[in-house]
């Protein structure tokens, strides 16, 4: 899970000067998903649509929904990654800006998604909470909201120390990554290891490992509704202590 670097100026540029040292193997380690992009499509319905991708990155998400004709508005926090989206593709409307200030775009979408695990590296359940109630302030009537995080009831519950370590043998790249749960202060330390043309780039972030009731809560509080829980972006259903991503739609 990788698209994350949308919420830290609060915690200074340790993610974001990150994000700037692997930008160029960005794509290699989190490809295009089909299964995601159909999800999106279906939420969003025909285009144009006007649809908003918090944390996004590099772009790959905004540019296939921009290519498929819908009008998109992407934010992250490193400029680096906004201005490589901003050379692939002009017509997108590419933003420097905390995830915690999407209101600041005053603009309405009918679909909103935030995927990649980036929810967590908000600072706790207030940020998490006040960055839900500016998504249905920013939705259309109907419109949705779609998050992906890593499960973590099954990680907490089975005290999960690693990810799957991503490999693409194309550039000789492998990326580890690392779960410390520190219970003292409710917090994952997520260690990430890019290895690659003879580098090796090592990052340490904390993560608040929201739970899935929780979760739903606060989007209850927030004010949405029908709220729908899955296991993947097929639309599986989803095992609190089995599914390893937690996907929630939300209207």
């Amino acid at each position: 899970m990788g698209r994350f670097s949308c919420v830290l100026s609060k915690r200074g540029g340790k993610m974001s000067g990150f994000y700037t040292e692997i930008a160029e193997y960005y794509d290699y380690i989190f490809p295009l998903s089909e299964a995601k992009i159909a999800l999106l499509k279906e939420l969003a319905g025909s285009p144009p649509k006007d649809i908003l991708d918090v944390a996004c990155g590099s772009g790959e998400y905004s540019i296939a929904l921009n290519d498929s004709g819908y009008k998109v508005t992407a934010i992250d926090l490193n400029e680096m990654m906004i201005e490589e989206l901003r050379e692939k593709e002009r017509n997108i409307d590419a933003r420097v800006l905390n995830m915690l200030e999407i209101e600041s775009l005053e603009r309405k979408f009918d679909l909103i998604f935030c995927i990649g695990n980036s929810l967590v590296h908000l600072n706790n359940a207030e940020e998490i909470y006040d960055f839900l109630k500016a998504c249905r302030k920013s939705l259309k009537p109907g419109g949705k909201l779609l998050l992906q995080i890593v499960n973590y009831d099954r990680i907490l519950a089975k005290e999960i120390n690693s990810l799957p370590t991503i490999v693409n043998e194309e550039v000789n790249l492998r990326f580890e990554r690392y779960y410390d749960y520190l219970s003292d202060v409710h917090k994952i330390d997520f260690k990430t290891i890019l290895k690659v043309d003879d580098k090796e780039i090592e990052n340490h972030v904390l993560l608040y490992p929201v739970k899935s009731k929780e979760l739903i809560a606060l989007l209850e509080k927030a004010g949405f509704t029908n709220i729908q829980s899955y296991g993947d972006f097929k639309k599986n259903k989803f095992e609190p202590l089995d599914s390893f991503p937690l996907i929630i739609v939300a209207e």
